[in-house]
């Protein structure tokens, strides 16, 4: 939809774009916030949907933007500079993401900033640190299981990964990412029919609980509206699933020559 032939009247502007939010139709709302934007440069109600908007569309470049002037705007409020150090990690600008942690002083966001360094220290390879700060980490909470988990599986020790990846998926209940990290740990181990099983369930769920993604539908003479590369998409971890699986498959196919015997 262009945003020409939108047709809005004063006083509609914010039912349009949550309508348009609800629906996941971010791009159409970004036009329009923009739009707005145009008049309204220091809008804070603008600027934090906006940010949203760009954060579910993974342009976490474009949402880092919105965040950084939000925080300049709004200097007092500690919750956009916590959304701008997320943003710019998710952006893979992790030494910028680790500059604005250090800026957040209010002792109510100590432990998501102690997460936040941890995953920045993580993802810039640095283990030993990643560990340092994980350790200062809750040991009741399920997310610090996790995260040592994932320090064991980037040892290579998956067996004792995917015990910790257990453990926080009865603590904390399902989460499509979870399975797949365990799915991950048995494929490491060549431990193919459970990691398919945890496969099968993710694929199944997501189906199921999100019938707008258009998984498994058949499409011939259908137009299927695109989703993109959407925050839900990436919270499904279906395409994470479907690789792993395409995986697993030619894995196998190379174990059984034609005739279903195993080869060396």
């Amino acid at each position: 939809m262009m945003l020409q032939n939108v047709q809005i009247r004063d006083g509609e502007y914010t039912k349009t774009i949550y309508s348009l939010i609800k629906e996941q139709r971010y791009s159409e709302a970004v036009q329009i916030l923009n739009h707005i934007i145009e008049s309204y440069s220091s809008s804070r109600a603008a600027l934090s949907l906006l940010a949203y908007c760009y954060f579910y569309m993974q342009d976490f470049v474009n949402a880092a933007n919105c965040y950084e002037h939000l925080t300049i705007i709004f200097p007092e409020i500690e919750d956009y500079r916590l959304y701008y150090a997320q943003a710019l990690y998710q952006a893979c600008l992790y030494e910028e993401a680790m500059k604005v942690t250090h800026q957040i002083e209010a002792p109510e966001y100590a432990g998501h900033i102690t997460k936040l360094q941890a995953a920045i220290k993580y993802g810039e390879e640095d283990l030993p640190g990643a560990k340092s700060l994980v350790d200062q980490c809750p040991t009741d909470d399920p997310d610090t299981e996790v995260n040592h988990g994932c320090l064991l599986y980037k040892e290579g020790r998956y067996e004792e990964a995917c015990q910790k990846f257990s453990s926080a998926l009865q603590v904390a209940g399902y989460q499509p990412h979870l399975s797949y990290n365990i799915a991950l740990c048995h494929y490491r181990l060549k431990h193919f029919a459970p990691a398919l099983k945890h496969i099968a369930d993710i694929i199944e769920r997501g189906i199921r609980e999100h019938p707008e993604l258009s998984v498994g539908m058949t499409t011939e003479g259908i137009e299927v509206r695109s989703v993109g590369n959407t925050l839900t998409l990436h919270e499904t971890a279906l395409i994470e699933a479907f690789n792993l699986k395409a995986a697993i498959e030619y894995q196998l196919k190379n174990c059984f020559d034609e005739h279903g015997n195993e080869t060396n």
